[in-house]
């Protein structure tokens, strides 16, 4: 589905008709894309434009339900250029696109999901939290849309302002390999967070390359170091899958972390630095690593 996107992006880019209309063919656009002028020859230039004028002809009285895939799929064209397009421009179509909206709560549900798919979820081309929350917030001000309908939005808008880059780590319970319940809060230890699932395979291999770095290890081993290693969700035979991890882990699981914490990757890695707050979200182990041992050294 992304790669019929990025070929959009290109044809509409650079105006290539015949191609276009064979490709349109092929996924049946809701409606007709912008295309950028012959005259412009920058990219930041044409995806200015294409931004700027991407839903004109979108039909935003309809009172009837979209096709959702096709929705997701213009949706994608639309985020591709925003990538390229200045800032301003982006929030200036984005709060536009949100007005429209607003009237409608039904379009308006279907536009936050094709933004979850293309913005914030496992399967977008780039992630953006910042344009993301724009339709989080829009959504969950809006009376005219059940609380029901909005609940999984809510708690999306909280796990990620809640686990911001220079906020203050959040405390979350948890229940360790014993069955005990704990709770974490940050302290003045360096800590890596890592959420996962024990099981995943490639986790398996990373855990072992963190393991065999001598220096953090013996960080780790002598107190300079956290490692928190928790499941946000639930593995069977938890214990057993954990049970050869390093002693000085702290190792448990927890239903709830994810209200306040954002864990939509596996694993999902947070640092927290000795003054209690987020230095880094979703680096890679190796970046994780680096940075702790920075600041014990």
């Amino acid at each position: 589905m992304k790669k019929i996107s990025v070929i959009f992006l290109f044809l509409i880019l650079f105006n290539f008709n015949s191609a276009l209309s064979q490709t349109v063919i092929e996924i049946s656009p809701l409606f007709e894309y912008p295309v950028a002028p012959d005259g412009m020859e920058s990219l930041e230039d044409r995806c200015n434009f294409i931004v700027k004028n991407f839903w004109d002809k979108f039909d935003f009285k309809r009172k009837d339900a979209i096709d959702q895939y096709a929705l997701n799929e213009a949706f994608g064209v639309y985020a591709s250029t925003m990538r390229y397009a200045s800032r301003k421009v982006v929030d200036q179509s984005v709060d536009k696109l949100l007005g429209k909206l607003s009237s409608n709560p039904g379009l308006q549900l279907q536009f936050s999901k094709a933004a979850e798919e293309n913005l914030y979820g496992p399967r977008a081309d780039f992630w953006s939290d910042d344009l993301y929350l724009k339709f989080l917030d829009s959504l969950i001000k809006n009376k005219k849309i059940k609380d029901s309908r909005k609940s999984r939005f809510i708690n999306q808008a909280n796990s990620i302002r809640g686990s911001e880059v220079g906020n203050t780590a959040p405390s979350f319970e948890f229940t360790d390999k014993d069955g005990g319940l704990k709770n974490y809060f940050p302290m003045s230890t360096p800590t890596v967070i890592i959420f996962g699932d024990p099981t995943d395979t490639d986790w398996k291999i990373a855990r072992l390359k963190m393991e065999s770095n001598l220096k953090f290890r013996d960080a780790v081993d002598k107190g300079k170091i956290n490692v928190l290693y928790i499941l946000p969700t639930e593995v069977d035979n938890w214990q057993q899958n954990v049970a050869n991890y390093n002693s000085h882990w702290t190792i448990g699981k927890s239903s709830t972390v994810s209200d306040n914490y954002d864990t939509r990757l596996n694993p999902s890695i947070y640092v927290v630095g000795s003054d209690g707050k987020i230095s880094k979200k979703f680096p890679t182990l190796f970046e994780a690593m680096e940075t702790v041992l920075e600041s014990v050294n």
